[in-house]
């Protein structure tokens, strides 16, 4: 299928509306008593088992180019997950969710430094904008900003995360079919957080309530794992990283939308000016200004 950058664009941002939801039934899982670790084996698991029932015949056929770049995908995508959940031990969920935002900033200045590929101007005002609505929809400056362990732990997130939007981006087209990928990313979910599990978590596993934490693994592991970052790297290979990345970072603006629905949050003033600012930072990525300003020479 064929698609252009519009199209890709609006796919990823319906990417940013699943993951955002994907905070709702995380917490049921954390609730439910389950740890980070655990919750990567069984959304992998699940992942894995979907992928190898729906797209046999494509992983059947998976090629050593597909092999090397899922693990890679999958090793830096349980690496960043793994890190930004561990983090909520140290930290709080507002300072978290602000610095992990910083991937955005991130990865542009990965791609400069690694790939020669300076980010166009407006980038640096998208990005300066992002940072500002996110740190109001966080409410972070309601309080003082001291960078503890978990802080440390979340920037180092960061760099997985920018790193997936990178390769999701210049390497994933090159692969064969992207749910080889997703199947992939799913295979190293559960391989590595089985071994997590094992070495790490089983003392918690007596008090998980497995019937409580299915629903909310289902579709964490169907629904976000599986089919959102399906469409992510479909997305990504008819846009560029930084369009991409401020688009995904709109996953915050609808996680906290999601809060409000279900009754976790009040519908504040910080909410709707911080999803403002972060709308108008994507709008300036999504315009060509240069093409408005000759518009309005010829019209005065």
């Amino acid at each position: 299928m064929s698609i252009n950058k519009r199209q890709a664009d609006l796919m990823l941002f319906i990417v940013a509306i699943l993951w955002g939801s994907s905070y709702v039934f995380a917490k049921l899982t954390v609730e439910a008593g389950m740890h980070s670790g655990l919750i990567n084996a069984c959304r992998g698991t699940m992942c894995v088992l979907a992928g190898g029932l729906i797209f046999f015949k494509k992983i059947r056929h998976m090629t050593w180019v597909d092999f090397r770049l899922g693990l890679v995908i999958g090793t830096i995508n349980f690496l960043g997950y793994y890190l930004q959940t561990d983090a909520l031990r140290y930290t709080t969920p507002a300072k978290n969710a602000f610095l992990t935002t910083m991937y955005i900033v991130v990865a542009p200045f990965l791609l400069w430094l690694f790939w020669r590929e300076r980010p166009q101007r407006k980038a640096y005002l998208s990005i300066s904008l992002s940072i500002l609505g996110m740190a109001i929809l966080t409410n972070v400056f309601a309080g003082h900003f001291h960078l503890q362990y978990g802080d440390f732990l979340t920037l180092v997130s960061t760099f997985f995360w920018a790193g997936q939007i990178i390769f999701f981006a210049k390497y994933a087209p090159h692969a064969s079919s992207p749910w080889v990928i997703i199947f992939m990313i799913g295979l190293c979910q559960g391989t590595f957080g089985w071994i997590t599990t094992y070495f790490f978590e089983r003392p918690s596993l007596g008090s998980v309530h497995w019937v409580q934490a299915l629903i909310p693994l289902a579709i964490l592991a169907i629904g976000i794992t599986f089919l959102a970052q399906g469409m992510q790297i479909t997305g990504q290979a008819h846009t560029d990283a930084t369009t991409a990345g401020l688009i995904l970072m709109l996953e915050s603006f609808f996680a906290s939308v999601m809060s409000v629905i279900m009754g976790y949050d009040p519908l504040t003033p910080q909410l709707v000016i911080g999803g403002v600012i972060l709308l108008v930072a994507n709008a300036i990525m999504e315009v060509d200004l240069r093409s408005l300003v000759v518009l309005k020479r010829k019209m005065f």
